[in-house]
């Protein structure tokens, strides 16, 4: 097993008869090796070391970076620190590209930083699952079989569109764009870790919840199939449900696609708990989240971020953080029971008075009354 840390662009010239290597590409991973490296093994010693830098930022970014090393590792053994040099010699490598001519050298540069395209968030979690269970070469065949039997858009859209989101809504965070930086929130958990949550999660397995960790390797293809497979079946629900007409409806725009969302991640939030369509609770939900589009003349996603977490707003009916209602709820009568307000679109003229008048016979109630 190898890791690769990318690639080192060098500019190769002569300087008094002697062969000079200029870093192009690679400066910031070559310097943090180094100190890593100095760390480790006090001995080690080379040119870069007694190099001086005057940039202040790159002085600040090197001091940081070494006191963040010499902190990790205050607490580790010998044994692990003599594991991890052997790591630069048995695990760790890069491709290094040498060329004669610095024009050459930066337009490899610039294809490099520029052109190239980066693999998305949920690629880099497939491969880092797959070298999880690298001891397990019969049950990765088996996770790679079930990960390419989706559309690549759909298992992006289970990501971006609703797991992500519902977990940093269910614990009272705004949520954001889902992208290579955020990965780490689903690595997910070795039980070798000893950690008391991780032996948790492991007895719980095969069930699920979004806002909770999961084991790492198998376990994240596992969790993919299901959730995929509990959006058809709440998606395929909904279409049969008395809100099949407003979800079809024909007025649909970007905002109406907005609530919609919000819907549905509501609902897979409430189903993943309590795996019931309880149709009172159904109802809170479905006019909790289209009430947003009605308070709203231009809707967005920072408005949908806002209500997602309950935040103070004048603007909104409703001010429920029901994400996080779901999550510290005990029982699903807690969210069936959740006082959900109707009013009237603001502009007399709003284009928005058919879906409030859906809205109020969903919740069996007439507009002199709701008035």
């Amino acid at each position: 097993f190898k890791y690769r840390i990318g690639t080192i662009i060098l500019h190769h010239r002569k300087d008094k008869d002697q062969d000079v290597y200029d870093i192009v590409d690679g400066q910031q991973r070559i310097i943090s090796l180094i100190l890593l490296l100095k760390l480790l093994d006090p001995k080690f010693d080379c040119s870069i070391l007694g190099k001086r830098f005057v940039d202040k930022i790159t002085q600040a970014n090197i001091h940081g970076n070494y006191w963040l090393f010499k902190e990790i590792f205050s607490s580790k053994k010998e044994t692990d620190k003599e594991e991890y040099k052997k790591s630069f010699e048995n695990i760790l490598e890069v491709v290094v590209i040498s060329v004669t001519k610095v024009t050459e050298a930066f337009q490899l540069f610039d294809s490099q930083n520029t052109r190239g395209k980066g693999l998305d968030p949920q690629d880099l979690l497939k491969a880092y699952h797959l070298r999880e269970m690298k001891n397990y070469p019969h049950k990765m065949e088996l996770a790679v079989t079930k990960w390419e039997a989706h559309d690549t858009k759909e298992i992006r859209s289970l990501f971006v569109d609703y797991l992500y989101p519902i977990w940093n809504w269910s614990r009272g965070f705004k949520s954001k764009t889902f992208t290579e930086k955020e990965i780490d929130t689903y690595k997910g958990i070795t039980e070798d870790k000893g950690y008391t949550y991780a032996k948790r999660v492991g007895k719980a397995m095969p069930y699920f919840q979004i806002s909770e960790p999961f084991l790492a390797g198998s376990d994240f293809f596992t969790m993919v199939d299901h959730y995929l497979l509990l959006l058809k079946v709440i998606k395929k629900k909904m279409s049969q449900s008395s809100f099949k007409d407003i979800l079809a409806s024909k007025t649909r725009n970007v905002g109406f696609d907005y609530a919609l969302n919000l819907f549905y991640c509501a609902l897979l939030c409430y189903y993943d708990k309590y795996h019931n369509f309880d149709d009172l609770a159904l109802q809170k939900l479905f006019t909790w989240a289209f009430m947003l589009r009605i308070d709203m003349e231009h809707l967005g996603y920072d408005s949908v971020n806002k209500y997602a977490v309950g935040e103070e707003n004048g603007r909104y009916t409703n001010k429920i953080a029901v994400f996080s209602r779901i999550s510290i709820s005990r029982l699903h009568t807690d969210i069936s029971g959740i006082s959900v307000k109707t009013e009237k679109p603001k502009s007399e003229s709003s284009k928005w008075n058919e879906l409030y008048r859906g809205l109020i016979a969903i919740n069996g109630l007439n507009e002199v009354a709701n008035e």
